[in-house]
């Protein structure tokens, strides 16, 4: 009964019902029986027994017939069609719904539609990107998550259990200096004929956005490194020769994670007592003959990537970390690359030592929900 001054027909109903089982009930008796009862109406006094009142005035659930030209298009049978148009379809925008409706003879505007969806307690979700796999990936990922819950631990108190000495690494993706815009919202208005100055008319644009390209893991002891992640973009600009464009090789990451990587790692582990198992992404660079090597005598054991590489983005936490970041950071207008560093430094230390911990415990039943999904990409997580 929470919910019956917001469900008028119950109310109404209710009211009558009471009134025909004490036919010398007046408003404010029904008012004391219905604010005496378990869950009473959320009603001032006043305002309920006037609502009574007007309800056994009335003597009927149905509303009031109102002025005024009735509804034409939002009929049961409109709302039903879409329903059945919008409900749970890809590519059901508001104009695409308008539009066949209209090619049906169901004449109707994109107004009434986006209204009408309002009314049925329709939401729209943007979609999600997430890596296409096929069923040969499918399967690979069943597989390689059975290895890796065979080799790494189920349980956290299981002698097996492995997963608080493993370290998650991956690059975070560019951040920009500058928001997303969608040029198709760029223009201006004016009157017919008239001249738009040059400035407002000319919309210049850097042909590759300027930004930095940040790296990072995270690990049960912390993120690593602990206060801010390391600045790839500065790093790989000061390696020689001196150009204007430089790209990743294997040969630079190998350094990069002789000089940057291990050590970052190593001091988090210092005072853990326990051995850090490297894992990095799946990238061809990664794998070449160098890097193999390097990590191999840097550190005493890896994920092997002959069962850690195989699609498993929405298994892998590091992915969450930048994920959030950028989700926070996501409109932002950056003067400077220093000012895109701290704001980003300054969101990586909200990750705490008992989140990333959490976090690192979570894998072993994300490798559970990839084998009962048959390999099927996993969202349920945050």
């Amino acid at each position: 009964m929470s919910n019956i001054s917001f469900d008028k027909k119950e109310f109404r109903s209710l009211v009558l019902n009471l009134k025909k089982l004490n036919p010398s009930w007046g408003a404010p008796q029904l008012a004391n029986f219905l604010q005496q009862s378990e869950n009473p109406p959320s009603l001032q006094r006043r305002q309920l027994v006037t609502k009574i009142r007007r309800t056994l005035t009335r003597n009927t659930i149905e509303d009031k017939k109102r002025s005024g030209r009735p509804a034409t298009t939002s009929t049961p049978s409109f709302q039903q069609k879409i329903k059945t148009s919008l409900r749970l379809k890809k590519g059901a925008s508001i104009r695409n719904v308008t539009s066949n409706l209209n090619r049906n003879g169901i004449k109707c505007s994109e107004r009434t539609v986006h209204r009408t969806a309002r009314q049925l307690n329709l939401k729209w979700f943007k979609t999600r990107k997430s890596q296409k796999l096929t069923d040969d990936n499918k399967t690979r990922r069943v597989i390689c998550a059975k290895q890796l819950r065979m080799k790494f631990g189920v349980e956290k108190k299981a002698h097996k259990w492995k997963w608080n000495r493993v370290v998650n690494t991956d690059f975070s993706g560019k951040f920009t200096l500058l928001p997303f815009q969608n040029k198709r919202n760029d223009g201006i208005w004016a009157e017919e004929g008239e001249v738009v100055p040059p400035v407002l008319i000319n919309a210049p644009t850097d042909k590759f956005k300027k930004g930095i390209l940040f790296w990072g893991g995270i690990s049960s002891h912390r993120l690593i490194p602990a206060r801010a992640p390391i600045n790839f973009t500065e790093w790989l600009h000061q390696q020689p020769p001196q150009k204007k464009r430089k790209y990743l090789t294997g040969d630079l990451y190998a350094k990069f994670v002789t000089e940057k990587a291990a050590p970052a790692i190593k001091r988090v582990f210092r005072s853990t007592g326990v051995i850090p198992i490297f894992r990095d992404d799946q990238d061809s660079k990664h794998r070449t003959a160098i890097v193999m090597d390097t990590i191999n005598s840097l550190f005493g054991e890896r994920v092997d990537p002959e069962i850690g590489d195989s699609k498993l983005a929405d298994v892998w936490v590091i992915e969450n970390v930048w994920g959030a970041i950028k989700e926070r950071l996501r409109g932002q207008q950056f003067n400077d690359a220093s000012e895109l560093e701290n704001q980003v430094a300054q969101q990586w230390r909200i990750f705490t030592v008992e989140k990333c911990r959490q976090r690192m415990e979570e894998i072993p039943d994300r490798l559970k929900r990839v084998i009962d999904q048959d390999g099927k990409q996993i969202h349920n997580h945050s």
